[in-house]
């Protein structure tokens, strides 16, 4: 039906292309005779002005000059004196519009006069008015047609494209997905622009229903727990012991349940906030943070921990309490996966001109490739030898991105495990490249 809709559209147009085009050179050649049919008048009525001169003149005074112009009933002719005041006009008929017109000066017993004499084209005098008749007919037809032809470029160019876009909006409130189209100009413009906006909210949403489903899931199994052994508590005469084991595992499973709501919490504060304050941070002062926070816990865990600093004083805007929460989350998930003992987790700083380069390692057991583009994602978890779970990672990637930089993981060439790379633009103005 599209296609069948598209070549009766193509067939028409090409049909009005035709008579326009036939039109224009048919109103050559009518304009040619319209204009032999016009010279011809004029030189008939120029024929007549100058009989009726001639009849003027043999007359002895001009009270007689009145007579002769009104035996033309189908001429209108006026004459004035030097002066040019009115001496005599016709009374039979006016001039008009479509007259021809000639005008011829003549002498009158020694005084000067001019007699104007004019006729309808289309009178009974013109020989060839059929001409005149086929050029209004085709002067019409082309503008008929150079109309239509402007309505369709208008149609075509600027408001079916606003028409289809507004569709396509309509389509999409309905519950309709967008799809990619090729629309020229601004329109095209305008459509990709609300295309990416579109998928990005799709992509939200699907992110959100996600998120629900599950920390619904994960609030479910240890709440079913509590309620079950709530339940023994409450009906069933329980050792001291076993009720104390019960009380602990119920306290245990309320706990991991305030635990999911504290970071499902955070990780909305994170997604909701707009600006955070940031102070110029050194990579020298980003290792001492490091080392302050996480040196002495991995040494207690039995990890070996690692910093090197191939960009010293490269400079970056950060938040202090911010860049604690990305570097314990990051190492965390490290210190969940590395082997006990020998577990091994390095951090490695370098620079170029426009960035820092942050490098998180470690020697776990890492993860599939096809999997690493979805850990940062909330929620995202898999039942292979790495898990990744929770809002942690999701958390990291909002405040690296909020604060300017970028965040990926990939393999560790070095270590064997997962490698985790921040990028943060550089705001020192000395910078240097760093190899």
């Amino acid at each position: 039906m599209k296609y069948a809709r598209r070549a009766n559209i193509i067939v028409a147009l090409f049909t009005l292309i035709l008579i326009f085009v036939f039109g224009v050179l048919y109103n050559v050649s009518v304009r040619k005779g319209v204009s032999n049919a016009f010279l011809a008048d004029r030189e008939a009525l120029t024929a007549d002005s100058l009989q009726i001169i001639e009849q003027l003149q043999r007359t002895k005074s001009t009270d007689s000059w009145q007579r002769i112009v009104d035996k033309y009933e189908d001429l209108f002719i006026a004459i004035k004196d030097s002066d040019s005041n009115m001496v005599v006009r016709s009374t039979a008929r006016s001039w008009s519009l479509l007259d021809v017109r000639v005008r011829t000066p003549f002498d009158y017993q020694g005084r000067a006069y001019m007699i104007s004499a004019s006729m309808r084209l289309m009178g009974s005098r013109s020989a060839q008015t059929q001409y005149l008749t086929r050029l209004l007919f085709i002067e019409l037809l082309i503008v008929l047609s150079a109309v239509i032809l402007l309505i369709f470029v208008v149609y075509s160019v600027i408001l079916r494209p606003y028409h289809k876009f507004y569709l396509l909006m309509e389509d999409y409130e309905h519950g309709k997905p967008l799809k990619p189209l090729k629309l020229r100009g601004n329109i095209g413009r305008i459509y990709a622009r609300f295309l990416k906006l579109t998928q990005s909210l799709d992509r939200q949403q699907d992110n959100q229903r996600r998120i629900i489903a599950s920390i619904s899931h994960d609030i479910k199994t240890p709440l079913t727990s509590i309620l079950g052994y709530a339940e023994r508590l409450r009906k069933t005469s329980l050792p001291p012991e076993r009720q104390q084991q019960y009380l602990a595992t119920i306290y245990s499973k309320a706990t991991d349940i305030e635990t999911l709501i504290d970071e499902f919490d955070e990780y909305l504060n994170y997604k909701m906030e707009k600006e955070s304050f940031a102070e110029p941070f050194t990579t020298e002062a980003l290792c001492q943070l490091l080392r302050d926070e996480f040196e002495d816990e991995l040494h207690y865990a039995g990890i070996a921990f690692t910093l090197r600093n191939r960009a010293p004083g490269a400079g970056m805007q950060l938040n202090r309490a911010r860049t604690k929460r990305v570097a314990g989350n990051l190492i965390s998930n490290s210190a969940k996966h590395v082997p006990q003992p020998g577990g091994r987790i390095a951090i490695d700083m370098d620079a170029d001109r426009e960035h820092v380069i942050i490098r998180v390692a470690d020697n776990g057991d890492g993860m599939p490739e096809d999997q690493l583009p979805y850990i940062f994602e909330p929620l995202f978890t898999t039942d292979d030898s790495r898990k990744v779970a929770g809002l942690g990672l999701a958390i990291c990637k909002e405040i690296v991105e909020r604060s300017g930089g970028t965040i990926e993981a990939g393999p560790s060439e070095a270590y064997g495990g997962l490698e985790i790379t921040i990028i943060m633009p550089r705001t020192d103005r000395t910078a240097k490249d760093h190899t």
